[in-house]
């Protein structure tokens, strides 16, 4: 299919690319508004590797990113989560499903990690519908990390973890902004649309060329 039927086919599909870049726009605004708002509590880390004698500073910057990639891993876990709810900052395991698969994807969608690339630091974002808990649920990762950091890592006494911002929460409930989700979901449905009329196209033409 040449570029002049392309367009030929996508203007003939117009009114279908349209109605199918409406529907992705309305279906992302109202998983917006119904969301449940949730606090965002953010804090920092910073993972240290100690010199030891004959390495150089890039070889410890490396090491360092290379932790803290690892550290991020071990965030999810299973036995992170066991324990950050046995630690003494009372997060409570009945707040997520007893399930191990579901608890799983509930624990990513509540805790998200970002490293600093080059930095050795790690930013943890917690999201959660009370602003108490999601201070708590924060300290308490940011404190198990820095205690029991060594469990998923084999540097030993060579790695030290710092607090570096203390868990700091948002004064009002985190949620999506509606004039964002709208444009994305728009340019979505426009995108489906598009694939989906080419595509049909394509299969159309080669029935055509296949009984010729």
């Amino acid at each position: 299919m040449t570029f002049k039927q392309t367009i030929k086919t996508l203007y003939k599909k117009k009114w279908l690319i349209f109605w199918l870049t409406v529907l992705g726009a309305v279906l992302v605004f109202d998983l917006a508004v119904i969301q449940t708002p949730q606090y965002k509590s953010s804090s920092k880390i910073l993972v240290v590797q100690k010199q030891v004698s004959g390495q150089d500073i890039y070889s410890i910057s490396k090491s360092a990113q290379y932790l803290s990639r690892i550290l991020k891993q071990g965030i999810y876990s299973d036995s992170f989560f066991e324990k950050v709810t046995q630690s003494s900052y009372q997060v409570e395991a009945d707040g997520f499903s007893p399930q191990i698969k579901k608890r799983r994807k509930q624990w990513q969608k509540t805790v998200k990690t970002t490293i600093i690339r080059d930095l050795g630091i790690i930013e943890i974002d917690v999201f959660y519908p009370q602003k108490e808990k999601a201070e708590q649920i924060s300290r308490a990762i940011i404190n198990t990390l820095a205690d029991e950091h060594w469990f998923y890592h084999g540097g030993g006494q060579n790695v030290e973890l710092k607090i570096l911002n203390e868990p700091l929460v948002s004064q009002k409930p985190v949620v999506i902004q509606l004039w964002v989700g709208s444009i994305l979901g728009a340019l979505a449905g426009f995108l489906i649309g598009i694939i989906w009329v080419l595509k049909k196209e394509t299969s159309f033409l080669d029935r055509n060329d296949f009984y010729i």
